[in-house]
């Protein structure tokens, strides 16, 4: 799969916790192991959680997903804030 995935997402506590979840599911379904699923998920949750704290109450966050040989690639934007977050896969399958 090297298709990517765009989705905005609201920064509410209720909401945030998709992100984690979709980077996880993205993660294994382009080959990644369960360790590097969740080793993402945890890198895209401490990064909401930084942008939450200097965001407005109604706030949003834009992440972008990509696939590429070394791995999965997060972008992430909130209002002038934005995040990179990138996870190897080594153990990629084909």
């Amino acid at each position: 799969m090297s298709d990517s995935v765009t989705v905005r997402v609201p920064l509410e506590a209720r909401y945030r916790v998709l992100a984690p979840e979709l980077a996880s599911k993205y993660a294994e379904l382009i080959g990644g192991s369960e360790a590097e699923a969740r080793s993402l998920s945890e890198a895209l949750e401490a990064a909401l959680e930084k942008m939450g704290h200097s965001a407005g109450a109604d706030a949003h966050v834009d992440l972008s997903f990509r696939s590429g040989a070394g791995g999965v690639e997060v972008d992430l934007r909130c209002g002038t804030h934005s995040a990179v977050i990138k996870q190897p896969l080594p153990a990629r399958k084909t």
